[in-house]
């Protein structure tokens, strides 16, 4: 045995059998002499069990109330998994598979038990629940290293998802931006006979001064001209690949800029728009391009749900919002301050409302 004193529990209710098993155990042949707790009955034997632990358990067959493989089965439904040794009179084969069968670790013939025999049988049971008990953690480590396996090959399918979705937005996006290039550049070979045609209308008009069929017509191509300029300019705006880039700009500029670019969609789809802007309202910090794209995403919503036509109806007014003042602001410009230190705040809001059905 290790050296080390093990705690050894025997359960005999034979005086003479018992004094014999402890008289071999106080010899051992090598290490400390164990610490034996003895009982007599099953009875004992299960109450002493459920509250101490022992290094190995040595139980006699034959208890009077119980026999020994009766007593082991017991045990184990406790839960107790202490090597067991048990001890016959005889060697019947029959007990020996009994006793496996029940939960003992190994068993030894009481007539034949010597203290070589019994120091190897504890060698050998000790050694065994050892084993087990490393194998039972490595089972336990290897369930873990399996569910986090399972755990980070989800987490994986999870990340080249993203991946995959990031990738296809990248596709995309070098889509449009080809896309936006070529228009850039298809707007400015339109532009350039586009200015050309108003020149040379602008360079008619001084020349014929007085012919008042022709001007209204030169007036009408001008007036068109200058259509297809704001929706090139628009087309321009949208094509431009910047950096994002936060500066003051009139919002109501920005989306009726958006606005004649869809003005073609609108007629097609028999779209009506009403507008209803407060005059006098401020410029506001924001990127231009990415507010372009907002209203267009918002308007194209709109055109969507109105294929059989219908009205787009777009405000945008000023309106105060009560706050409370805890510490006044150095900047109060957006806010209108009252004498008991409540505010209200100044926003501008843009309101989009069509009569679609989707």
């Amino acid at each position: 045995m290790d050296n080390q004193a093990n705690k050894i529990f025997i359960v005999e209710d034979d005086e003479d059998d018992a004094f014999f098993i402890k008289e071999i155990l106080s010899h051992p042949s090598s290490g400390f002499p164990p610490l034996i707790t003895h009982v007599e009955t099953p009875t004992l034997a299960l109450e002493r069990l459920s509250n101490n632990t022992f290094d190995i358990c040595l139980f006699d067959f034959r208890l009077g109330e119980m026999d020994g493989i009766n007593l082991i089965r017991m045990v184990r439904d406790m839960g107790v998994e202490f090597p067991i040794i048990l001890l016959t009179g005889q060697g019947d084969e029959e007990i020996a598979v009994e006793a496996i069968k029940a939960g003992a670790t190994d068993y030894l013939v009481k007539s034949k038990m010597t203290s070589s025999s019994l120091d190897k049988a504890i060698r050998y049971a000790t050694q065994l629940f050892k084993e087990e008990e490393l194998r039972r953690i490595t089972e336990i480590k290897l369930l873990k290293s399996c569910e986090d396996l399972s755990s980070t090959n989800q987490e994986l399918k999870v990340s080249m998802l993203k991946l995959q979705t990031a990738q296809n937005q990248i596709v995309r996006a070098d889509k449009l931006a080809s896309i936006g290039r070529l228009a850039a550049g298809i707007c400015h070979e339109i532009l350039n006979p586009i200015n050309i045609i108003s020149g040379h209308a602008q360079a008619l008009k001084m020349e014929r001064p007085k012919d008042l069929p022709l001007l209204q017509d030169l007036d009408s191509i001008m007036e068109e001209v200058s259509r297809v300029e704001k929706i090139l300019t628009g087309l321009l705006k949208f094509s431009r690949d910047e950096a994002i880039e936060i500066k003051e700009v009139d919002l109501i500029e920005n989306l009726n800029s958006v606005l004649v670019i869809m003005e073609k969609e609108f007629l097609h789809n028999n779209i009506k728009v009403d507008k209803y802007f407060e005059n006098g309202l401020p410029k506001i910090e924001v990127d231009a391009d990415r507010i372009r794209q907002v209203f267009l995403n918002i308007i194209n919503n709109a055109r969507y749900a109105m294929n059989d036509g219908g009205t787009l109806t777009i405000s945008a007014l000023i309106v105060y919002k009560y706050i409370q003042i805890k510490r006044r602001s150095a900047d109060v410009s957006d806010q209108v301050q009252t004498d008991n230190g409540v505010s209200f705040k100044k926003f501008l809001r843009i309101s989009f409302s069509d009569t679609g059905l989707a």
